[in-house]
Order: C-alpha cells, then sequence, then structure tokens
C-alpha cells in the first residue's frame, strides 16, 4: 500500500450504528443514478429554509440498474410542511450498516462491493432502500475536488 492509496480503500471499516428518524423531503423518480443532479436542484428550491441538513438518496432496486432506476433524491427538514409534488414524511431510523466512500461518485461501486462482503461475511439481514448521503460533493457555484467527496453509505438491518 503506497502513499497514494486511496484512503477509502485501505483505512476504512464498515461500521453498525444506529442513525434516529429523521423528518424528510423527498422527491422521487424512474431513471438513470446520475439524473439525481437535475432534480436535487428542484428539490431545493421548493425546501429551501426548511432544509436542516446534509442531501441523500434513496435507492428502492436490489440491484444495480442502468436506465430505470427507482430513486428518490431527499432533504431533511426542520419541520412539517405541505409542498406541492414533494413527499413530506418521517424517514424511521434504526440500525444499520455504513461506509464512508472517499472519492469520485463513479467509484462508489467499490465501496458497495465492500459492502456487500460485510454484510454476507456478517450474515447480516438488510432491508432497503439503500441510502447514499452526500457529506461533501460539488457545490453550487465551484466544481469542488471529486477525490475529496464524501458519501456515506448506509443499508438499514433487518432486526
Amino acid at each position: 500500500m503506497g502513499k497514494g492509496k486511496n484512503m477509502n480503500e485501505s483505512t476504512q471499516q464498515p461500521e453498525i450504528k444506529t442513525v434516529g428518524d429523521q423528518l424528510i423531503a423527498g422527491l422521487r423518480y424512474k431513471g438513470k443514478y446520475e439524473q439525481c443532479a437535475e432534480y436535487f436542484p428542484k428539490l431545493c428550491r421548493k425546501t429551501g429554509w426548511l432544509i436542516s441538513g446534509k442531501p441523500f438518496s434513496l435507492y428502492y432496486d436490489a440491484d444495480y440498474k442502468e436506465d430505470d432506476a427507482d430513486v428518490e433524491v431527499c432533504v431533511p427538514i426542520r419541520k412539517e410542511q405541505d409542498i406541492e409534488g414533494i413527499n413530506v414524511r418521517m424517514l424511521p431510523g434504526g440500525r444499520c450498516v455504513s461506509l464512508i466512500h472517499i472519492g469520485p461518485y463513479e467509484e462508489l461501486k467499490h465501496t458497495y462491493c465492500r459492502m456487500h462482503d460485510y454484510i454476507v461475511e456478517n450474515s447480516l439481514a438488510v432491508k432497503g432502500p439503500a441510502r447514499e448521503i452526500y457529506l461533501k460533493g460539488p457545490g453550487m457555484i465551484f466544481r469542488g475536488n471529486p477525490q475529496k467527496y464524501r458519501t456515506e453509505i448506509q443499508f438499514m438491518l433487518d432486526e
């Protein structure tokens, strides 16, 4: 392992942790994963000052889908409010397997593979949807460095 090794590959390990219930606003679509970049601005325009945390996506499919993925882009919000065209609800918390991916979104598949291996090796039962929380990503104005993106992947445990 050289100094240039991606930190995600060398030091990060999946962990089991507990996450709380969260009031969210979501916008669901069927299409390509990268289309979330089109849906997040729409969601943020409609929720504005209500946003109270990092944006994330929920992935409802059990397997990777190239063109017709079932995705919901979401933001945590500070109070319940009806917003036209937006699904506002409580997202249940619980115990989950979590791993932080460091690097470009195009490399997320490697982290998903590590998560899958960990789940199988530890005989864990998970329930959907998978969650991707965008801790650090591209800004609205400045592009940012994809090598420094931080994305937390969570699989809720079926207990």
